[in-house]
């Protein structure tokens, strides 16, 4: 990725709110960051919205902007956070969740991709229900439910460290059904599930 030779300058204008900055910065990097938001969810207009997200918070936070370090490998991290949100509130939200398969069916032919999405969600379940009965209900709990390990350990009188075990296990025997397989969008969201909420 190509760096603005003034980037320095641009930075400092947008630390002090100038809006012409902003959005010079933006004409620059906004395509790159939607294709890389792209390949991630895999979802155009979910990547649009995110790109816009992205911009809005760099707005709103731009008074910690390192002007020495890239500029654009700080966006990506605002985006990379932006994604773990979204697939964490995902995780947690059944109507969300099904908002996301509806829309994604629209993408090229819809009856197809409905299909197709309907079909990982149905491997994701049937991942979750092979896991260990211990296993599979704290992973349950915590990443479909959205209750906390402390909520969880003290809900089966165990440590909170052997919660955090379970879902480990359990988040490494799930991905290992999607590894290689068509279903590459669930990897992402299944690493991204294995992080605390």
């Amino acid at each position: 990725m190509d760096f603005p030779d003034d980037e320095k300058a641009l930075l400092t204008a947008l630390k002090d709110g100038d809006a012409v900055a902003f959005e010079v910065l933006y004409a620059h990097y906004s395509k790159s960051i939607f294709r890389r938001l792209v390949r991630m969810v895999k979802h155009i207009p979910l990547a649009e919205e995110l790109t816009q997200d992205v911009f809005v918070k760099i707005w709103d936070k731009r008074v910690i902007i390192d002007i020495e370090k890239p500029f654009y490998y700080y966006i990506l991290t605002i985006a990379s956070h932006l994604v773990n949100d979204f697939y964490r509130k995902a995780a947690r939200d059944q109507r969300l969740q099904d908002e996301i398969l509806a829309a994604s069916a629209q993408l090229y032919n819809p009856t197809e991709e409905f299909l197709f999405y309907k079909e990982s969600e149905q491997v994701l379940n049937k991942a979750i229900d092979d896991l260990p009965p211990q296993q599979q209900l704290v992973f349950r709990r915590c990443k479909i439910e959205g209750k906390s390990y402390k909520e969880v350990a003290e809900e089966f009188n165990i440590s909170t460290s052997t919660v955090s075990n379970h879902i480990v296990k359990a988040t490494a025997s799930i991905k290992k059904v999607f590894f290689g397989s068509k279903y590459g969008f669930l990897v992402l969201a299944i690493s991204l599930l294995s992080n605390k909420g």
